[in-house]
This record gives structure tokens, C-alpha cells and sequence, in this order.
């Protein structure tokens, strides 16, 4: 510690949990490095998602979830945040049958964990 009262933490990447049981926080430290956000907890890549909730003939097309995670911590944020109309958002979920995107779209944690373990796979 330092005469702050300010931990300093040692650098390492903490393998993500197959079994994690994901834990909403209202916010975690993290850190800019080279244009990517890292935890300052375990110094893994912090990781986002937004989506649309309101058709584009909707005035609120405009108001989406935002989601944050750390897999290395199996912390995570939601909000609704701003997303301009004409930025087109990459549907992570398009190819999942109607039924199975319901399912994932009505936990955050569920979400979280699907879109985690298919960007592990993506690497």
C-alpha cells in the first residue's frame, strides 16, 4: 500500500472460470492501455456489448443496453446508454433461432455469459 491508503496490484492475467457465477457492479476500476480498457483487479481486457431494445421507427431507437464485463473477475455493468441512429450495432445474437435469443435477452447474466465464452471462441 502506498501512504494513500491505495493498494498497488501486481500484473497477471487470471484465466476466465467455466463456472462463474457473473456479479453485477454499479462500477470497477479500470484503466486505459493502448486504446483498450483494463481491469485494474486482474488486468484482463474489459469487454462491451450494446444492443438495440426499440425498432427503428421507435423516437427511443436511440436508447440501448450497454454491457461491461471482466472475464477475469466475472464482474459486469448494464445501463442504457445513447447509440446514435445511424451507427449500425454488430448482432452478436442473428444467427441464434428466435427462441434461444429470447432466452439470453432476458438475463444479463446469461447474456454476459454467452457473448464471453463466443469471444473466447472467436480468438
Amino acid at each position: 500500500m502506498d501512504g494513500w491508503g491505495t493498494m498497488h496490484l501486481m500484473a497477471y492475467r487470471r484465466e476466465p472460470s467455466r463456472s462463474r457465477r457473473w456479479r453485477k457492479v454499479s462500477r470497477w476500476d479500470t484503466v486505459q492501455d493502448q486504446g483498450c480498457w483494463i481491469c485494474t483487479a486482474c488486468r484482463t481486457a474489459m469487454r462491451s456489448y450494446a444492443y438495440r431494445i426499440h425498432p427503428a421507427d421507435s423516437p427511443h431507437y436511440e436508447r440501448c443496453i450497454g454491457l461491461s464485463w471482466c472475464s477475469g473477475c466475472g464482474v459486469y455493468t448494464g445501463a442504457t446508454v445513447h447509440v446514435p441512429r445511424d451507427r449500425a450495432l454488430p448482432d452478436a445474437l442473428a444467427a441464434l433461432p428466435p427462441e434461444r435469443r429470447e432466452w439470453l435477452l432476458a438475463s444479463e447474466r446469461r447474456l454476459i455469459e454467452y457473448l464471453d465464452s463466443h469471444m473466447e471462441a472467436a480468438r
